[in-house]
């Protein structure tokens, strides 16, 4: 037999299995055995003070309120395998000690594409995004180690 015997009869094969599978699905199944619809779901606003556009709502006023070291801790979340949890150090420089000013300085020209040290390659696509507000929230947490 060959190869091409093969793929043909492979596709006949499995044709006919989706074609079994599918002609013997239960009509009654919704594919979603976890709703909440109607009565489930205003039960569960009641019972989280809300639904979810009035949770997001709650979420981004709390975010407003925030301090700029809150924010910048959520956004160092992703310095953490590099400078560790505390700015320590590790396969990326200690933060721990530096300024604010110093923080946003470095960012700033990480975010342009200007070489700092021989691990600048590794930053430019981490500040790249980084907005004038996120580097001065990562700049205020960051002082504060």
């Amino acid at each position: 037999m060959n190869t091409t015997s093969l793929i043909a009869a492979f596709v006949v094969l499995i044709s006919g299995l989706i074609w079994v599978g599918m002609d013997s699905n239960n009509a009654d199944w919704t594919g979603n055995r976890n709703q909440c619809v109607g009565d489930c779901y205003e039960q569960w606003k009641t019972d989280n003070a809300g639904g979810i556009a009035e949770m997001e709502q709650v979420k981004q006023m709390a975010l407003a309120a925030a301090s700029p070291a809150a924010l910048g801790e959520q956004y160092y979340g992703q310095c953490i395998a590099c400078h560790g949890g505390r700015g320590e150090g590790g396969i990326g420089p200690m933060l721990a000690g530096q300024t604010a000013a110093d923080i946003v300085a470095k960012l700033t020209a990480y975010r342009a594409g200007q070489e700092r040290g021989a691990q600048s390659a590794l930053m430019y696509p981490v500040a790249k995004p980084m907005s004038d507000n996120d580097l001065d929230n990562l700049a205020a947490f960051i002082s504060s180690l």
